[in-house]
């Protein structure tokens, strides 16, 4: 929108969500300034699967070679001991989509974003403490204005809490072990299924392997050589190739969808709008949407307040849907019961692929 010329935006957290707002931002014609509270760039964080509708918003944001440079992945299911219950090639997720399935590490995402947005527009060290009244105002005194201001805080998000302030997240009651291995023999990508635990692996770039164990219980660093002993023997391996100290552990949260995430000039994005378990793979590619969206809105529609409901009208009931999908996909995934795994795991290679696309298609959307 034309009058975008010279407005000022403030963007909050320098994560791939964050990032992405401000490429867009400054794509359509906003001045966009990222507020990390970190003091310098970190190459933190592990792999991520980047579905077909996080390769389509990358491309919108400009990072071609990112894409170009990705690996091609495909994946399956398999039981615990690692025999098949279903299986999808890269070349057929393409081949229906229109765009691949990537795997990326966090870090490369984040440095190709920085890399499109400069890195001039980042300041780091910059910890928000409020952001009322279009006015921000961070933990070492210094009070910035903006036109418009972006949550795209995380998960336990500053300008969500003053902006809907709906309280604590939702814990699963499931913690998640990552890594990333260096690892010079086969990979198969996909996801292991036990009682009550998944693992899985992702090729990336070089000989690194991004793994992941997820269970239900207590984060105690004993449980995770207890559990990798259930699994195909390949994981224990690549995970035994992980320096321990590297080695991340987190509980997993999410929140109940809401039907708003403005307020006046302020917005939210990405965790900050709505988390979810990483079980369907969309939190980085939703984000990647959201920031996509968010420039879109701004640039066609006079006015913030309006740009921001139109931003709304295009992802808030899209997001929900993904949150709600990511639960089923955990409860799928997380059975204990033996009776409920052995009826899974009968069914699953009976599905017929064009079905297993079917359930996916919401998601990832067909290209047009």
């Amino acid at each position: 929108m034309s009058q975008a010329e010279n407005r000022s935006a403030a963007v909050i957290g320098g994560g791939i969500g964050g990032l992405a707002a401000a490429i867009a931002l400054a794509r359509a014609g906003w001045e966009p300034t990222v507020y990390e509270a970190a003091a310098e760039p970190r190459p933190l964080g592990a792999g991520l699967s980047i579905w077909p509708n996080g390769t389509r918003a990358l491309r919108a944001l400009g990072l071609d070679e990112l894409v170009a440079a990705a690996p091609r992945t495909g994946g399956a299911a398999h039981r615990a001991d690692g025999s098949v219950l279903t299986r999808f090639s890269a070349e057929t997720i393409e081949a229906r989509y229109g765009v691949p399935l990537l795997g990326l590490h966090r870090a490369e995402i984040l440095e190709a974003l920085l890399g499109q947005l400069g890195s001039e527009r980042v300041r780091f060290g910059m910890r928000l403490e409020s952001c009322a009244g279009g006015e921000l105002r961070f933990a070492d005194g210094s009070v910035e204005p903006a036109d418009l201001i972006v949550g795209a805080d995380g998960i336990n998000s500053v300008v969500r809490a003053e902006t809907v302030g709906d309280g604590e997240p939702v814990d699963s009651g499931i913690v998640a072990f990552r890594g990333v291995a260096h690892f010079d023999g086969e990979v198969p990508p996909g996801e292991w299924w036990g009682p009550g635990t998944a693992a899985g692996l992702l090729p990336l770039r070089g000989d690194r392997v991004y793994w992941y164990l997820a269970f239900r219980g207590e984060p105690d660093p004993a449980a995770l050589q207890r559990h990798v002993a259930a699994f195909d023997p390949r994981i224990g391996e690549i995970v035994g190739h992980t320096p321990g100290e590297e080695i991340l552990t987190h509980r997993l949260y999410d929140r109940e969808p809401l039907r708003r995430w403005s307020r006046g000039t302020t917005t939210l994005l990405g965790d900050a709008a709505h988390p979810m378990l990483p079980f369907l793979g969309q939190g980085a590619c939703t984000a990647l949407e959201d920031a996509v969206a968010l420039g879109e809105a701004v640039a066609s529609t006079d006015g913030v307040p309006a740009a921001l409901a139109a931003y709304e009208r295009a992802r808030v009931k899209r997001a929900a849907a993904v949150v709600a999908g990511s639960r089923r996909a955990a409860r799928l995934i997380m059975l204990g019961s033996g009776a409920g795994r052995a009826l899974r795991n009968l069914l699953m290679p009976l599905v017929p692929e064009s079905a297993r696309f079917r359930q996916l298609d919401p998601f990832i959307g067909l290209p047009e």
